[in-house]
């Protein structure tokens, strides 16, 4: 009981609160929603640029598997070439001591 008399005469009354208290308590209010429009607009423009961020981010990794996917590509085809040259070389081969057997 004593604690809730102590917080009662704790209390400032209203006659105290001067017009200069009152005035500067809504100069602080003020500011303080100013920054937190501040805040809010800058969480805003953060989010649509990490959505940006994120789609551009889906778009290279996409290009990047497409180069990906021709650089196999053409690797296979090197290696295609590779093994037909091979096999024409061997052919030669072949027909140059069919042909030195024969003269």
């Amino acid at each position: 009981m004593s604690g809730s008399k102590e917080r009662k005469s704790e209390e400032v009354p209203k006659e105290a609160v001067g017009k200069e208290d009152t005035s500067s308590l809504t100069e602080i209010v003020e500011e303080v929603a100013k920054q937190q429009q501040s805040q809010t607009s800058e969480i805003e423009r953060n989010k649509k640029v990490l959505f940006h961020l994120q789609v551009q981010h889906k778009r290279y990794y996409a290009i990047l598997k497409r180069l990906h996917f021709q650089v196999n590509k053409l690797q296979s085809n090197r290696r295609q070439w590779q093994w037909n040259i091979q096999q024409l070389e061997k052919t030669a081969a072949e027909l140059r001591k069919c042909v030195g057997m024969k003269e």
